[in-house]
């Protein structure tokens, strides 16, 4: 893992890049608040060997707990990857899904989440483990775990792979907790279109969004596709 934390230089113009090795955890779900200050920003880029090895703690703390799902709901997308390697980890053939995004509506602009496909399985009387991959805001777990939840399974519980300290959601279960922006293996052009965006929108050109994307630790491949 690597984190690294955008800085202005404080000795005159440019930039300074900080690699931390610490662990404190990051996110995608929250870079809009996090980039209204980007000149602060810490990054923590996710491998696949660590998505399957924060999987694998997460499978481990749930046997230990004693919670036996019947199936498995990841929460799309983010929680598809991490849910289908539970599936393996755990020994579970079930895997369904239930997808939320966020909007606005005409009368408040702050975004709220909202169920745009519905769960594609009969969990009533079943076992069920929700899954994402962060709880960040906590909004999106908060309102599909509600929407399951009124299925009527027998038992219900969340588990994430990465908390953030300010989530108003906690799950039953995680494996590592950070304030950083994760960047998961899945979503690097996602992450570079998204900050791209706010940077124009900052009036930042195209070389200078190219510079300060690659001393945020992302490639010029990656790059290419802004």
């Amino acid at each position: 893992m690597v984190y690294l934390t955008y800085l202005p230089n404080p000795r005159g113009s440019g930039y300074r890049v900080s690699y931390i090795t610490e662990i404190c955890k990051p996110s995608l779900h929250s870079w809009d608040s996090q980039m209204d200050d980007f000149g602060d920003l810490t990054l923590l880029h996710q491998s696949w060997e660590d998505i399957e090895r924060l999987s694998e703690e997460l499978a481990q703390k749930i046997m230990e707990s004693g919670f036996c799902p019947d199936i498995i709901v990841a929460i799309s997308r983010g929680g598809f990857n991490p849910a289908r390697i539970l599936c393996d980890q755990l020994g579970i053939r079930r895997l369904a899904s239930v997808q939320v995004e966020f909007y606005s509506d005409i009368h408040n602009s702050a975004k709220k989440p909202k169920i745009v496909y519905l769960l594609n399985a009969d969990v009533l009387g079943k076992s069920v483990l929700v899954v994402d991959d962060v709880s960040d805001t906590g909004g999106s777990l908060q309102v599909a775990k509600d929407h399951v939840f009124g299925k009527s399974p027998r038992e219900l519980k969340v588990a994430t792979l990465h908390l953030k300290p300010w989530t108003s959601f906690i799950p039953d279960y995680h494996a590592a907790e950070t304030k950083a922006w994760i960047v998961y293996p899945w979503e690097p052009v996602e992450s570079v279109r998204s900050m791209a965006a706010k940077l124009r929108e900052k009036g930042c050109s195209d070389q200078e969004i190219r510079e300060k994307l690659l001393k945020l630790g992302f490639n010029q491949k990656t790059l290419k596709r802004i």
